[in-house]
Formats: structure tokens, C-alpha cells, sequence
């Protein structure tokens, strides 16, 4: 059983602790820090080697690196600076005489005359020839100091808080924390993997012995953290694992529409299958992420394991975050089936905002009485009227655009539902491990036979008018092409932006064929007449926002144009390129930099040009950006970790996943019991971790 204090650390206000009070609570809330176990596990952002203290004819050696040195002041005087007075300090460590100019106006207490002092900062060479230190921090000699003598940490400050207190307030508590704290890192995972005490852990984050032990806490605690965040995810977020009754006979259909497809599949896309299957055959739920890089073929997968439970008199759902993309799916499947002869087997139909009332009602009454073998629909599947006969599988197309209270609503219409996500967003590991730690991963990353690839190239502002020549070209040679831009306008006319440039072009560039605005302002059936008419041939060229980044499919589009290419993210860029280059001709992508070409903007648009690979440009997304920009804050369930990243510690997160799902095994109840503090320390952290909606 945890003690009181393992409680307090995570409900005292800080304000009651040692030095802090009521002034020093509101500046630490700016960092949030509201408790003790908020100050406790608010990790230096870098650490100095003080543990050597120099004499100032060796320090000034280290002119781009904080130093100490051990010093006598031997005169305070004034400088002028900014036609104000300043103190000047006048210090000797015996041998050599240095300044130490206070720009801050103000003598600091405890230097004075005669004082002996250890004195931390840059040694440099002042214009007049004298020697003069940049002070950082100054300390009395003591047998506990907090800046000299040992590796010392950096924190992350605010206005109203130095280096120095930040450390004597975290200090006071560590006393009391390495006395009192009874919780550890779960026993079998400590012994396992070798790995530090949790207290131990702590006092070595803040005041090292040594970088190597400094490195052993932070593996060790980033084990914890990521194993509190499986944890939460495996339990909360995951239902139950069931039990499902053998349901399934066979998978003929399949095979025969497989066999019908006119193409072969990849081997990747042959291998997911076989294990969707699998999980299908298992008498266990499903619960897997599918996810590829773009054009990798994913939908026809999804789609092929769908007749499985169709042939067994069972139905599935097929759920899509856009209209466009819904009647896309539901076109390419009714076409598939049609080619395969089972159109009056399998029957495929279609629910969004725009089927009429007398259609849906039609529709409702068929999915009820089990006519509807395979329903395509967008969020209006997901309303209480539709009820179908006997749901065993649910399909999730573009995942992030759904939360999980709309990911168990649908599981909850049918028993046991087997479940599949899918993304065309290329995600790296260690954030699929991160968002969806709860589900097995299948990944697809060949591309179909055939496809002659992108050619990816950056063109400056001054540049764009070959851009759109080129794109010209492609056009009379009875290709198609997109146009894509950041804004769709903007009070700023500097800005170049859809709708401005979409008249210029027209006359300047397009006069004589048939181009087009697309964006998602526009009603639904407006997108869907206009991208009837752009996969049909009538509309030659399609003036975008981001609204095509996913899903369109138009073997004849060869051509992209992506002005202000530096405001997307490297995966968008990514997607949107994915939109040509899909059929037997070359794609050409050119990126248009609206901003001055600098060294930041230069490295993202390189990567984007020197590899078609998903994975390895969502992993540079991730590390550049940060994970909370990657799919975007407000679905993206990316937790608050205190020291783990997830691009660096992809592989600690796959232990943790895996050791969580082995403790879990026995019962949640067991595991409970046997670590109390570890659930308590969970539920504390399950507010930043948990941020589906």
C-alpha cells in the first residue's frame, strides 16, 4: 500500500512547498507546474560539465563555453552603458584580474568587497584588452553547492525565475521525495531490462554523478513513462479483446474476384490479406491499422477482405471521412464486382447527406433485412437510425479524420465487430506504436506494377511562369493536372492565392481549355459534379486547396503545380504529389516557393525532391514539426510526454507495448492489485494522454 506522501505528489498544491508560496505558485504554473510531482519531473533541458574549475587564463581558452573559477573581488567601481551607471565588479583568482560587468543594474546580494566566490560564465577578451566575464551565476563556497563542482542542470526558465532557484526549490523537495517515495518502476519490467529505480532515476536527472548515469535514469524513466502510456491506451482505449463465435465459411468470393481484377497484387498487398484473414478466421475480434504510402494500393485490400464476410450472409461497413472519397469507393467496388460476375451476389450500396429521403429510407429497410451486403457511407452511417441485420466488419478510411467515440459507435452497431483502419498518411513507427498502440499494424509499402513514378522539382517565385507552361504542354498532349495552393484568399493581394490566380490563368495560360475550381467550402454535390467531370476528361485542369490531398484517383492527372509549397508539411506535400503519376505515364510535381529560398526551407523541400518514400519523409515530418503538427492537434491524441520523444525512444515504445499487453494478459483486476501506485501515477497522467476529442 503507497504511503501519504506518494499521494501529495500528485494532489499538493505547490504552493506548500518549501520556498515556493503563493508568488512563486503563479510564475511555475507558466511552465505548468501545479504539483510536487510536476516539479519533480520537470527535466533540465541540458546539462554543464562544471565538475573542473579553471583558472581565467585557462578559461578564456573556452571562449564559446561557460566556465568556473574560483575568485576573490577585489573592487566594485561603475561602467557606463546606455548613458545609465552600472556596477562593475572587479575579481582575481591571484594570477589575473578580470571584470565582471552587471547590466542588470543592480549589485546582486552576496557579492562584496573581500568575498570569495565561484563565478560561472564566458571568459572573453573586451575591446580595451582587459579580460571580462558574461556572468551566468555566481555561489558562495559550500559543501552542497548547486552551480559548481559537478554536471549541473539547465532548466527551462520564465520571467521571475533564475537558474538558481529553479534548482534550490527542486532540490528542498528531492530531500523529501528520496525519503518518502515508495513507488518503483513494475518489478518484472525493472529486473528485464536492467533499468535504474524510479527514485533513484529522479535525483540522477537533476543532479547526475556522470553523463553515463545520466543516460541509464532518462532510458529507465523513459521505459516508465511509455509503459504508464500503454497502459492507459491498452486499457481505456481499447474495448475488451473478445471472443468471437467461428462465423465465417469460406472465401471463394474473393479468389474470384481477385482472380477477375485484370491486374496482380504486390507481394505486400498479397501479405495483408493473409492476415487480415487471419484475424478474420481467429475467434478473436480484429483490430489492425493498414496503412501504406500513397498509391500503395490499400482500398483494393480492405475491399477484397470485405466479400469475406458477405459470403458468409454477413455485412460490413465501409466508412470514409468525405463524400468525394465515398463515391469513389463505392464506384471502384460496384465496378469490381460487376467485372467479376457477382453483382447479384454482393450487393454494394451507398449512404451520405445527399441521398433523398425516399432513397435512404429504401436503403435503411434493405441494411435492416440484411440486402445490403457492403455499405459505403460517410459520418451518416454513424447516426441511430442506421441498423444493420448482422455487422461483423467496419472499415475506417483516413482514420485520423475520426475520433473514437465515433470509432465505437460503429462497433457498436453489430456484435463483436471486426475492425480496420486505414491510412494513406505515411506514419513512422514510433508514432504509430504512440497513436495506436492498441491495434496490429500492417504496413504496404511497394508500389503497383506499371507505375513510372514523380518527378519531384522546386522552382522559385520568378520561376512559375515555366511552371504553368509546362503543365500547358502536358495538357495539349491530352494529359490532366492539378493546381494547388495554401489559401483559398486572402485580404492580403500580395498573397498569390486560389482564387486570384484562377482568373489570371484562365486568361493567361488556359484560355482555350476547360479548368476548374475545387475546395472545401463548397457543397458537397458541387465537389462531386465537378470531380465527375475531371475523371471524365471534360475539366482538363483542377485549381485546389488540400481538399484532393487524399483519395482521388485519375490515371490521366500527370501534372501538379503546388504554389507556396513551404507552408504545407513535408507529408502533405507528400500526399499531394500522390495525386499523379498513378497510370502507365511519368508524374511531374513541380513546388513552387512563394517565401525567400533559406537554409530551413531549402532542407524540407530537398527531402520532399530526393525521395518518393512515405515513411522516411513522415519520419523527417515528425522530427522537423513535432508530433502535435503532424496529423494536427485536434484528433491527433499525441500525449504531453515528460522526457520520452517518440522519433528518437520508437524502439522503447515497442517494448513497453509489448510488456504492457503481456501484464495485461492475466487481468487488469491482477495487475491493479499488484501496482497500485503505478494506476495512480497513470490515472494523473491520463488528462495529457488522453485527447481523443
Amino acid at each position: 500500500m503507497y504511503n501519504n506522501y506518494t499521494k501529495d505528489i500528485f494532489q499538493k498544491d505547490i504552493k506548500y512547498c518549501k520556498g515556493v508560496g503563493l508568488r512563486y505558485a503563479d510564475i511555475l504554473s507558466k511552465k505548468n507546474i501545479f504539483t510536487i510531482y510536476d516539479l519533480i519531473t520537470f527535466f533540465p533541458r541540458d546539462y554543464e560539465d562544471r565538475t573542473k574549475i579553471l583558472k581565467i587564463s585557462e578559461a578564456i581558452k573556452n571562449e564559446y563555453k561557460n566556465s568556473v573559477v574560483f575568485v576573490e573581488v577585489i573592487d566594485i567601481s561603475n561602467f557606463t552603458f546606455q548613458f545609465k551607471k552600472k556596477p562593475l565588479v572587479i575579481v582575481s583568482d591571484g594570477a589575473t584580474i578580470c571584470e565582471v560587468p552587471i547590466y542588470g543594474g543592480r549589485l546582486p546580494a552576496g557579492i562584496s568587497l573581500r568575498e570569495k566566490l565561484y563565478l560561472t560564465g564566458k571568459f572573453v577578451r573586451g575591446t580595451r584588452g582587459k579580460i571580462q566575464c558574461r556572468m551566468i551565476e555566481f555561489e558562495k563556497p559550500s559543501s552542497n553547492s548547486l552551480s559548481y563542482g559537478k554536471i549541473v542542470p539547465i532548466y527551462p526558465l520564465t520571467e521571475g525565475l533564475s537558474q538558481k532557484k529553479l534548482r534550490t526549490l527542486i532540490i528542498n523537495e528531492l530531500i523529501t521525495f528520496e525519503k518518502n517515495m515508495k513507488y518503483d518502476i513494475p518489478l518484472i519490467i525493472k529486473k528485464k531490462y536492467r533499468l535504474k529505480s524510479f527514485v533513484d532515476s529522479i535525483m540522477e536527472m537533476h543532479f547526475p554523478k556522470s553523463f553515463e548515469a545520466l543516460n541509464e535514469a532518462r532510458e529507465s524513466l523513459v521505459f516508465e513513462e511509455f509503459l504508464s502510456f500503454q497502459y492507459i491506451h491498452l486499457s481505456e482505449r481499447r474495448p475488451n479483446i473478445l471472443i468471437k463465435e467461428k462465423r465465417y465459411n469460406s472465401c471463394n468470393a474473393l479468389e474470384k474476384v481477385k482472380s477477375s481484377l485484370g491486374f496482380k497484387l504486390t507481394a505486400d498487398q498479397n501479405k495483408t490479406i493473409e492476415e487480415i484473414k487471419e484475424d478474420l478466421f481467429s475467434e478473436k475480434q480484429m483490430f489492425r491499422l493498414l496503412q501504406g504510402d500513397v498509391g500503395a494500393g490499400k482500398t483494393i485490400v480492405a475491399f477484397l477482405t470485405a466479400l469475406i464476410p458477405c459470403e458468409s450472409g454477413f455485412q460490413t461497413a465501409f466508412l470514409a471521412p468525405t463524400e468525394i472519397l465515398a463515391l469513389q469507393h463505392f464506384y471502384t467496388f460496384k465496378r469490381i464486382v460487376r467485372n467479376a460476375s457477382l453483382e447479384d451476389i454482393i450487393k454494394v450500396d451507398i449512404l451520405t447527406s445527399s441521398v433523398n429521403q425516399n432513397e435512404r429510407n429504401y436503403l435503411l429497410k434493405r441494411l435492416r433485412e440484411g440486402r445490403c451486403n457492403i455499405l459505403v457511407g460517410t459520418h451518416s452511417i454513424l447516426y441511430d437510425e442506421v441498423v444493420f441485420k448482422n455487422l461483423s466488419y467496419a472499415i475506417v478510411d483516413e482514420q485520423h479524420r475520426f475520433g473514437v467515440s465515433q470509432r465505437n459507435k460503429l462497433l457498436s452497431k453489430g456484435n463483436n465487430v471486426d475492425y480496420l483502419l486505414m491510412t494513406a498518411t505515411p506514419i513512422p513507427q514510433s508514432l504509430a506504436l504512440t497513436l495506436f498502440g492498441e491495434l496490429d499494424l500492417s504496413v504496404i509499402k511497394s508500389m503497383p506494377a506499371g507505375r513510372k513514378g514523380v518527378l519531384t522539382k522546386y522552382k522559385e517565385l520568378y520561376e512559375r511562369d515555366h511552371c504553368y507552361r509546362f503543365l500547358r504542354s502536358r495538357i495539349l498532349k491530352g494529359e490532366q493536372g492539378y493546381i494547388v495552393f495554401p489559401l483559398i484568399e486572402n485580404t492580403d493581394s500580395n498573397f498569390i492565392t486560389l482564387t486570384s490566380e484562377f482568373e489570371r490563368a484562365k486568361k493567361d495560360y488556359f484560355y482555350d481549355m476547360e479548368i476548374e475550381i475545387i475546395h472545401g467550402k463548397m457543397k458537397d454535390i458541387e465537389k462531386e459534379y465537378i470531380m465527375n467531370r475531371f475523371n471524365n476528361g471534360e475539366i482538363k485542369i483542377l485549381f485546389s486547396t488540400t481538399v484532393i490531398e487524399v483519395g482521388i484517383d485519375n490515371p490521366n492527372a500527370t501534372t501538379i503545380l503546388i504554389e507556396g509549397a513551404e507552408r504545407f508539411g513535408l507529408s502533405q506535400l507528400h500526399q499531394l504529389r500522390g495525386r499523379v503519376g498513378r497510370g502507365e505515364k511519368l508524374g511531374y510535381c513541380y513546388l513552387i516557393i512563394h517565401s525567400e529560398l533559406n537554409d530551413i526551407i531549402k532542407e524540407r523541400i530537398n527531402i520532399i525532391c530526393e525521395t518518393t518514400d512515405g515513411f522516411k519523409i513522415a519520419e523527417k515530418d515528425l522530427e522537423l514539426r513535432g508530433s502535435g503538427e503532424f496529423l494536427g492537434e485536434r484528433q491527433s491524441g499525441i500525449p504531453d510526454f515528460k522526457i520520452g520523444n517518440i522519433v528518437k525512444d520508437g524502439e522503447i515504445m515497442r517494448k513497453a507495448k509489448d510488456e504492457m499487453r503481456e501484464l495485461l494478459k492475466s487481468g487488469k483486476e491482477e495487475f491493479l492489485k499488484e501496482n497500485e501506485i503505478f494506476i495512480l501515477k497513470a490515472d494523473y497522467l491520463k488528462k495529457s494522454i488522453i485527447k481523443d476529442e
